[in-house]
């Protein structure tokens, strides 16, 4: 089906839009892996000065009839918060009409995914959520949910498997994890996303969801390879402070895979002078497992000031997995020290 002409917008590529559009490349079969890691661009500066949060309003007959939180440091997570709808105004698009605008935000900026958390009974609010593509995460005192916007391996996989079903649950013997697993019911094919998550900011211990994992069966399990992105527990990163990371990489298919991992980092956080390399070229044989180490490092110009009044006072840090016209995300949360007297 053809987009109506209006609402698609041609216009000149900017600086920012570069990983994006690489992305395409990659979307549509260029294979090219990148030569080095990258930064996650800047926000605009009138992102930067509201302490990279936005309020959206929605007006009607002059009044404001609805609005919506988003909060969006760097990718891959944005946050929506407290969607608020006049009731004289419900069921008449302004909720989806205030989603879609903090989409269109965020996904310009980079970010993959979107999350919530709504209350665990509120049916109303799920059906609207699930509409606009919105999937369970976590579950507890609270519902959690996500959108994924820009995750080519699941969106490949969608594709190629269009009657696979969904399922989210804790992951087996990992406390906080949870797994987003879509199983296509003829082939047996499989992919499992594994975040670190709660239900609620309290039961994710101050740090924003990172999607830490991966497990990719293709082809009947001809194809079956698996990552995970580990950081050292380690709380109050300040200017100079060192994190120690590693990428683990298994293949538990009946043929060779290889690839390159690339590091993406927020700005502020570089890689150490202890990692000589910024790409990471990997060959793992059926079933072999290798592991990647790196080094992350704080700069000194960095100002954690505006984490303090995040939800979740974390920093993301992301490796980014290549593989034969695949790739997937993977990222883990850093967290920062709380303001004095907190």
């Amino acid at each position: 089906m053809s987009l109506p002409e209006e609402e698609v917008v041609i216009r000149t590529a900017e600086l920012e839009d570069r990983p994006r559009t690489d992305s395409i490349r990659w979307a549509a079969g260029w294979i090219a892996p990148p030569a080095r890691h990258r930064h996650w661009p800047e926000a605009e500066e009138e992102w930067q000065a509201r302490h990279y949060y936005r309020e959206l309003v929605a007006e009607a007959d002059g009044m404001i009839v609805g609005r919506i939180g988003l909060e969006a440091y760097y990718p891959p997570f944005a946050q929506m918060l407290d969607l608020a709808v006049r009731p004289e105004y419900r069921r008449r698009g302004i909720g989806t009409a205030l989603m879609r605008a903090c989409r269109s935000r965020v996904a310009r900026r980079g970010f993959c995914a979107l999350y919530l958390q709504t209350e665990i009974d509120n049916t109303a609010a799920h059906r609207l959520y699930t509409s606009l593509g919105f999937l369970p995460l976590a579950h507890g005192v609270m519902l959690r949910m996500v959108h994924l916007l820009d995750y080519p391996l699941a969106a490949e996989y969608l594709q190629r498997h269009p009657l696979a079903s969904y399922r989210h649950l804790p992951a087996e013997g990992r406390d906080g994890v949870w797994n987003m697993e879509w199983s296509g019911p003829i082939t047996g094919d499989l992919l499992t996303l594994s975040v670190a998550t709660g239900s609620t900011h309290a039961e994710s211990r101050g740090l924003g969801p990172a999607l830490q994992g991966f497990a990719w069966k293709n082809g009947g399990g001809k194809r079956f390879l698996s990552a995970e992105l580990v950081c050292e527990p380690l709380r109050d990163i300040e200017p100079g402070r060192f994190a120690e990371m590693q990428l683990r990489i298994v293949n538990q298919g009946g043929q060779t895979e290889e690839g390159v991992a690339q590091v993406i980092l927020p700005p502020g956080i570089e890689i150490s002078p202890l990692s000589e390399q910024q790409t990471y070229a990997w060959h793992a044989e059926p079933g072999q497992s290798i592991s990647i180490p790196f080094v992350v490092q704080v700069a000194q110009f960095f100002d954690n000031s505006a984490l303090w009044r995040f939800t979740c006072p974390s920093v993301p840090v992301c490796a980014e997995v290549y593989w034969q016209g695949h790739r997937a995300l993977l990222s883990a949360s850093l967290h920062m020290a709380a303001p004095p007297g907190r």
